[in-house]
């Protein structure tokens, strides 16, 4: 699905990070925060607009902060989405304005089951509701005005880990009221894993068991952010989306590890059908462990909810690796890493701990293009080396593939991935561990973009030949079997050759050292 497009209308890839939370309406921070989307090779960066800033008085509207990032990302040729900070951040309601927080009697907090309040708003609040409506709709028609010809703006989150925190339920009078109705007939035929009951009858309970409140704090929270949504898209229809935190960590119980009501994975339909303003359901990915990373990913790839990742870490060798199988194997649309600015030392460069990532989001970018045509397709492969990996094997129709990882050594006599590179500083790359993209766009083109590995093609024997041996033993079948080899970028769609590969840099193995891109062209006469 091309779900991000341009102001022509052409699917792009947005690749970038997010800022700190307090970072919009500070020249000075604002000024690392995009400094830092350059060294990640980005094009996307997402900043929160607040709702204390946007209508500090009730009724009146200020729209500077957008003005001035959309400014800003103009002037820096990057993409912008727009996060609303309303009436949750991370479920609490730090960006209200004051004469919201001022009269509690109206915009309702959420209650615990002693009775006390908690740190949410109350998403069965009309007055909230409405508020919030009114202040987005209003944000999103000057967004119209000011960005509707040039697109800067790409796509607006709709608040930010919506819920409740420290409660599995809101039990305030109003709320249990509602709960006690039947369940509405937009949620018929949802089922949910592990409630305890075979779903029958008309009220939560008898539909989903001991899930049964948590259920209802969904349907409520995603009725609540699909009416802000689509107040907005009355005024400037462009993609919405929300983040979530994850549900799928600790021992998974409502209000205990997460927001209660937030859209984790086990209500993923229910949010799907009570709030289908909302194009996409975005999980916040700090998730280091492969096995988790993969599991949620599987969840949030969707056919109705193309993956897009809106938060991840902006450090660490974890994510350097995961997100090349986010993009490869669940065809990622999309992606940013929180905190930009605390990826820079004082003088502006990058922080040693930030490079692994920034190399990784620098090889994804190389390949944006591709991703975007082949993805869903099975010709995008990913090359990550996990614990105790030398190498990984893949075998395509025609082509046995080894994958080598340099930290692994084994180098033949030194030669090949680590000679005659750019930069002959190579501790990053002999210790890091390595991972890329590989992308086969004909039956002998193949693109290779990423970081501390190199590969090795060998021509696989038709199956009706008797005698394969002198194939397999025939240099003409591996390496050597190429037409061209070229280090380069693109331009758009087009391909763009800065130099050409050969003698040792491509007799050996077919490297990639630090986020480049690698153009492999092998001779289909052999």
């Amino acid at each position: 699905m091309d779900f991000f497009r341009d102001r022509a209308g052409n699917p792009i890839l947005p690749l970038g990070l997010q800022t700190h939370n307090s970072s919009t309406g500070d020249p000075s921070m604002l000024e690392r925060e995009i400094a830092a989307v350059k060294a990640y090779h980005g094009n996307l960066l997402e900043a929160p607009i607040y709702w204390f800033r946007t209508e500090p008085q009730e009724g009146s509207f200020c729209f500077d902060d957008a003005d001035d990032l959309i400014r800003r990302c103009r002037e820096n040729g990057l993409y912008l989405v727009l996060l609303w900070f309303g009436a949750s951040k991370n479920g609490h309601p730090n960006y209200v304005p004051e004469w919201v927080k001022l009269r509690p009697d109206l915009y309702r907090v959420a209650r615990g089951r002693d009775g006390g309040h908690v740190a949410s708003l109350s998403p069965v609040c009309e007055a909230t509701q409405q508020a919030d409506s009114r202040a987005f709709a209003a944000l999103m028609a000057h967004l119209r005005e000011a960005d509707g010809d040039t697109r800067t703006v790409i796509a607006v989150q709709v608040e930010n880990e919506m819920g409740l925190a420290n409660t599995d339920f809101d039990y305030s009078d109003e709320t249990l009221a509602l709960y006690r109705q039947d369940v509405p007939a937009c949620l018929d035929g949802i089922v949910l894993e592990d409630c305890g009951v075979m779903p029958g009858g008309s009220s939560w309970r008898s539909r989903f068991g001991r899930h049964a409140h948590e259920a209802f704090m969904a349907w409520a929270h995603a009725r609540y952010m699909n009416a802000v949504a689509m107040a907005g898209r009355a005024q400037y229809d462009i993609p919405v989306f929300t983040n979530v935190m994850l549900g799928e960590q600790g021992y998974e119980e409502a209000g205990a590890c997460y927001n209660s009501g937030a859209a984790v994975g086990r209500v993923l339909d229910i949010y799907k059908a009570a709030a289908p303003d909302i194009d996409l359901l975005c999980p916040d990915m700090y998730v280091p462990d492969r096995e988790r990373y993969r599991r949620v990913t599987g969840l949030y790839a969707r056919n109705d909810n193309p993956l897009f990742i809106p938060e991840s870490p902006i450090m660490g060798e974890a994510n350097a690796m995961n997100m090349m199988e986010a993009f490869a194997d669940y065809g990622c649309i999309g992606m940013a890493c929180f905190g930009g600015a605390s990826a820079l030392d004082a003088g502006g460069s990058l922080l040693p701990e930030a490079v692994h990532v920034a190399q990784s989001m620098k090889a994804v970018m190389g390949v944006a293009p591709l991703l975007i045509r082949w993805r869903g397709t099975g010709r995008v492969h990913a090359l990550v080396q996990q614990e105790f990996m030398d190498k990984q094997y893949l075998r395509l129709d025609r082509y046995h593939i080894e994958a080598k990882f340099i930290s692994a050594g084994g180098g033949r006599w030194g030669l090949g991935s680590r000679i005659n590179t750019r930069d002959p500083q190579n501790a990053d790359v002999l210790t890091a561990r390595g991972r890329a993209l590989l992308i086969q766009t004909d039956e002998d083109e193949f693109f290779l973009s990423g970081c501390g590995v190199k590969v090795d093609f060998r021509r696989r024997p038709d199956p009706l030949v008797e005698d394969p041996w002198p194939l397999l033993q025939s240099r003409q079948s591996g390496t050597l079997n190429f037409l061209s080899v070229e280090e380069g970028h693109f331009e758009g769609d087009r391909w763009v050759c800065d130099r050409c590969r050969n003698g040792d840099e491509s007799n050996f193995e077919l490297f990639v050292h630090r986020g480049e891109t690698v153009r492999i062209r092998l001779n289909p006469c052999i």
